[in-house]
């Protein structure tokens, strides 16, 4: 399945590529990230929050633990630099806890409870290969926003990651 060396390496180009839209985030007006536009979540930051509080909630699960939150559209942190702070540390929370696993915790099947109320149960690896994935998607729902502005937003591939960086953290919030 995951073994921890990718799990490492995962959690590390999520960050990097985190990091990267907030730093670009920041060169936008100031406007452009709570205007509405198409699309299930309408804003900018709205997309940034689901992407948090959707980290947050599989922490808590990897955790074992209540995550509290009962709506994955939840706005915790309508300001940009104080999201930007939140995402960092969880950010440097998985990359922690992806060191510190092995190859059997990684395949630890972990139950846990949806926010829908319904249950569920998955490996911890596939749990954190969730969240490198979810936020890879809804970072491309950002790029089409950033079209619509017009701006140009930052390449965040893995390939991009591998071939130029492979180290994080780098920059602050």
């Amino acid at each position: 399945m995951i073994n921890v060396a990718t799990a490492v390496m995962l959690s590390q180009y999520k960050g990097w590529a985190d990091q990267l839209f907030f730093d670009s985030l920041r060169e936008l007006p100031v406007q452009e990230l709570s205007r509405e536009r198409a699309g299930p979540i309408k804003t900018m930051i709205g997309v940034l929050n689901h992407i948090y509080v959707i980290d947050r909630i599989w922490q808590a699960h990897l955790q074992h633990r209540d995550h509290g939150f009962t709506s994955r559209q939840a706005l915790p942190y309508p300001d940009l630099a104080e999201l930007c702070q939140a995402q960092r540390e969880v950010d440097d929370w998985y990359v922690a806890w992806s060191s510190q696993q092995s190859e059997s915790s990684l395949k630890e099947v972990l139950d846990f409870v949806f926010v829908s109320g319904n249950p569920g149960s998955m490996p911890a690896g596939s749990m954190l290969l969730h969240v490198v994935n979810h936020a890879t998607y809804h970072r491309g729902w950002l790029v089409q926003m950033y079209f619509e502005i017009p701006a140009m937003p930052p390449l965040t591939d893995l390939s991009v990651y591998l071939t130029e960086c492979q180290t994080w953290p780098a920059g602050s919030c």
